[in-house]
């Protein structure tokens, strides 16, 4: 079997990739944990408030070892006060309890069984740095 070193580039670079995409499951799993620490019932649909953002959260599956939910902002409506509305983002979180991980997958992505590592590491970085933005505008964890 020849193996070049071109080949062999590439495959250190997807095994870099894919222990990156590892590290970010893992630092959204901690960064998640401490966003729902108000939560009361992970088993039902539950509205968290910081300041003055509302997220909801909207449970798919609960099972012993994971939970698929959606995780999304709440909006005041300024036409009509005393309701909301919510844009429902086309992304499916995935927590591992066992592993300590939390994916996050589009629609897209859960439905077509989408392998492009890229995709999923931006993804899962931009929530990344949406949890941490959270947090990090929460008075209580400052």
């Amino acid at each position: 079997m020849n193996i070049t070193n071109a080949s062999r580039q590439e495959d250190d670079f997807k095994i870099m990739n894919f222990d990156h995409l590892m590290k970010i499951y893992e630092n959204n799993y901690y960064l998640f944990k401490k966003v729902i620490t108000t939560l009361r019932d992970s088993n039902s649909m539950s509205t968290i408030i910081f300041n003055n953002n509302v997220m909801q959260y909207e449970p798919i599956t609960i099972t012993r070892y994971t939970d698929i939910f959606r995780f999304y902002y709440k909006y005041k409506s300024p036409f009509h006060p005393g309701n909301s509305y919510s844009i429902k983002p086309h992304l499916v979180f995935t927590l591992y309890k066992d592993a300590r991980l939390l994916e996050v997958k589009s629609l897209g992505q859960n439905r077509d069984f989408d392998e492009n590592i890229t995709n999923k590491i931006r993804i899962n970085l931009n929530i990344y740095f949406w949890l941490k933005s959270i947090l990090k505008n929460n008075k209580t964890y400052q």
